[in-house]
């Protein structure tokens, strides 16, 4: 007991009681947020932010960086420290480090004489990429042509040394403040044998994702981002900017592509320009965050590669980090110190802070502005809270102040400024006009990007995203017809088209359901951007026949054949979503592995059962169905969850029950005391896989046992009929021949004629 009579567990009670009172706010309150793609966490203290800031104070970057120095050893023309000349490049220029970290001829360190001491062979080739001839630009300063040059560079020094080894890191550090030594352009390529620790975690996080929910990790985490909007920086027709929800850098983001790509080599020429695009926008973005030029490190991440290049890495997304460390201004950088050292990561703002600062580095909110006077409305308000107003840019603009009567005089100033602004009508009533309003990001919508999915034969479903991420207020309207067909006669099939509203479901979500659609028609749909700028539109062509997807397979169960040591019973159920089973049928292909063995073996199963023959005795397998409609309409289905099951070890029971008990993966909330399965590992099994089974040995020895009979068997009967055929061979009367009595006498050779 405490001095105030309390106990420790009534204190902590107490306390819980309190937090729970008080509503949480992610801005004020601490909290830890998990990285999947990681699989750890980070601690976000956003109130530390209010703290005075009395540490270090970065120099002020160099003002002004020589076009040519021909004393840098990047430079065109230059002399680099192995003595070796840069040829006089116009565009980009590859070259092997001069001092690299990685060589190809390492030796083995050898065997270790300790667990705790090991060591083991490091190998790999160290390049350097210059990305422009000037040492005064950067890539938010050179063209997108210019920067597309660098994207198709990266593309192929992946695939060059990718051919080799299993691991192609491309990364840029850009500035002194992230180590960078020379201020020309230019990033590092390094290829090594070994996968490193960053990038284990990531395969290991997004393995585990795809074999749990049956898709890439980081797709579904871009499908939520674009719902939510929270954390969008940029979007374009193929790629998005967003500040990852666990980001642990002040201005983190990351780069993700809408479609999914595995490696850079992967990616098509439009790809490849929307890209350059992007990420010129974004650079310049954080160059005009602080008006400096800022400083990161950033990375490309794909699919490992080398010898393995051709296994099954789906569940890879490429994507690329952005980690700078500017955290205050120009001069205060994030101290990864400490606590994050000897703890965990800490960041001191919460990503979406972060996100609301980049998404308006550019943008001037058009015709915003806070009147002193304030009332009841009475200007028209078709968009927004009360007392905002939009226009185009670039035209001019009236600006009315809610509950002023004519005449009245009437201030106008910015939101949080006290200098007033000018106009014809400033002085004389409740109207401003803004001529020539300035705004560099807010423009009229894009069209959206719709797709559509049947997950049966009569329903489907539209979602959609923007192509472009946008400040202002923004609905959709949703709609589709069905398209008709000429008939034989140049009459319409279908007299009734529509359009009719694709409901969205539920209201105001970015997806509409059409129910009752026909199996053999085809669909037009219709969804149209708008915000107070202007609309855009997207028109979808669709038949249910393309776009039928079904759900994965449901309930599936692996059970052990007691008495049969290779053997594994797979069964499951068509999805509940598939309606009039037994009419409209599914066909199914099945997967199975050892757990501890990469590759998959699959067959098509005739129904909704599966025996599996040559499963390996004494090892977990893993296995996994997909479903497809029986006449190949549309697609197969995602891989259902994976279930686990081990064949039987048992000696073979007078009566075979009815099957072991399955074992599956669990999906969450593992109890302490029934620890998870291990999971996969990339590394192959030592062990080669055992294919004997003696039953089988047993049932091939009596075959061979028959085959043998029969050969004798035939092997005597040969023998007595040559024998019995054979010519006497002695003096003397012979007997006719075997076909004697078939010949006439009169056509034997040398007989007389009578």
């Amino acid at each position: 007991m405490s001095r105030s009579g309390v106990g420790p567990e009534q204190h902590r009670q107490g306390s819980e009681a309190d937090a729970t009172a008080t509503p949480f706010q992610a801005r004020e309150h601490q909290h830890i947020r998990y990285n999947p793609l990681q699989d750890e966490w980070v601690l976000v203290s956003a109130h530390r932010m209010k703290r005075p800031w009395q540490g270090q104070v970065e120099p002020s970057l160099l003002k002004t960086v020589p076009r040519h120095d021909p004393n840098n050893p990047l430079c065109p023309g230059a002399t680099r420290a192995n003595g070796e000349v840069n040829p006089h490049y116009e565009s980009t220029f590859l070259f092997d480090n001069d001092f690299p970290a990685l060589q190809p001829d390492a030796p083995n360190p050898g065997p270790s004489d300790h667990p705790l001491f090991q060591a083991e062979a490091a190998r790999g080739v160290c390049k350097v990429l210059c990305f422009h001839p000037w040492s005064d630009v950067t890539l938010p300063l050179m063209s997108v042509p210019e920067i597309r040059a660098v994207v198709d560079m990266w593309a192929s020094v992946t695939e060059e040394l990718g051919a080799q080894y299993p691991w192609v890191q491309i990364f840029e550090n850009k500035g002194a403040m992230m180590g960078c030594s020379n201020p020309h352009p230019h990033c590092q390529v390094w290829a090594s044998s070994f996968l490193p620790n960053i990038a284990q975690h990531e395969e290991q996080s997004q393995r585990a994702y795809q074999s749990q929910h049956g898709e890439p990790l980081l797709m579904e985490y871009g499908r939520q981002e674009l719902l939510r909007k929270e954390r969008l920086v940029l979007t374009s027709e193929h790629w998005l900017v967003l500040v990852p929800f666990w980001a642990v850098w002040p201005f983190q983001t990351l780069l993700l592509p809408r479609r999914h790509v595995r490696r850079l080599p992967e990616l098509t020429p439009a790809e490849r320009d929307d890209l350059a695009f992007i990420m010129k926008k974004l650079l310049t973005k954080y160059d005009n965050l602080f008006e400096t030029s800022f400083p990161y490190t950033m990375g490309w991440h794909g699919a490992p590669m080398g010898s393995e290049a051709e296994a099954n890495w789906d569940h890879w997304q490429l994507h690329a980090h952005y980690y700078p460390p500017l955290l205050r201004s120009s001069t205060v950088r994030k101290f990864m110190v400490g606590y994050e050292m000897l703890a965990q990561a800490q960041r001191d703002l919460t990503p979406e802070q972060m996100s609301s600062s980049c998404t308006g580095l550019s943008r001037v909110l058009v015709a915003v502005a806070t009147a002193v006077v304030s009332a009841a409305s009475s200007c028209p308000q078709a968009w927004g809270p009360p007392g905002v107003q939009y226009g185009q840019s670039g035209r001019s603009m009236t600006l009315c102040c809610p509950g002023v009567t004519a005449g009245a005089p009437v201030s106008w100033s910015r939101d949080g400024e006290t200098r007033l602004l000018q106009g014809p009508d400033s002085g004389l009533g409740h109207e401003l006009v803004l001529a020539l309003a300035d705004s560099t990001d807010e423009d009229p919508p894009s069209r959206p990007v719709v797709s559509c999915r049947a997950a049966d034969y009569e329903n489907f479903s539209c979602t959609w995203s923007p192509s472009q991420v946008s400040g202002l207020p923004t609905r959709y309207l949703t709609s589709y017809r069905k398209k008709t067909v000429p008939g034989a006669d140049g009459q319409r099939v279908s007299p009734s088209t529509g359009p009719w509203p694709c409901p969205q479901d539920p209201p105001g979500a970015t997806r509409c359901v059409v129910h009752g659609a026909e199996f053999w028609s085809q669909y037009r749909i219709n969804v149209t951007e708008v915000n107070p700028l202007g609309a855009s539109t997207r028109l979808l062509d669709v038949s249910l026949q393309s776009i039928l997807r079904p759900d994965p397979p449901q309930g599936l169960r692996v059970e052990s054949v007691p008495g049969y040591p290779r053997r594994l019973r797979a069964s499951w159920m068509y999805p509940a979503s598939w309606p009039r089973q037994p009419h409209f049928l599914l066909k199914f292909r099945l997967q199975y592995r050892p757990v501890q063995h990469p590759a998959w073996s699959m067959v098509e199963p005739a129904g909704l059962e599966e025996v599996i023959t040559d499963a390996v005795a004494g090892l977990p397998h893993a296995v996994r169905v997909s479903a497809r409609d029986f006449l190949d309409a549309g697609t197969w289905s995602a891989w259902s969850p994976e279930a686990w099951g081990t064949p039987s070890t048992g000696p073979l029971p007078k009566e075979i029950p009815a099957g072991g008990k399955p074992y599956t993966q669990p999906k969450e909330n593992p109890q302490m005391d029934s620890p998870a399965p291990p999971r996969p590992s990339l590394l192959p099994d030592p062990r080669p896989l055992d294919h004997r089974d003696p039953l089988e040995q047993m049932a091939v020895l009596a075959s061979l046992g028959i085959f043998s009979c029969l050969g004798l068997a035939a092997g005597a009967l040969a023998l007595g009929l040559w024998l019995r055929l054979k010519p006497d061979g002695k003096d003397g009367h012979q007997k006719p021949g075997f076909l004697a009595p078939m010949i006439p006498v009169d056509k034997l050779p040398g007989a007389p004629n009578l």
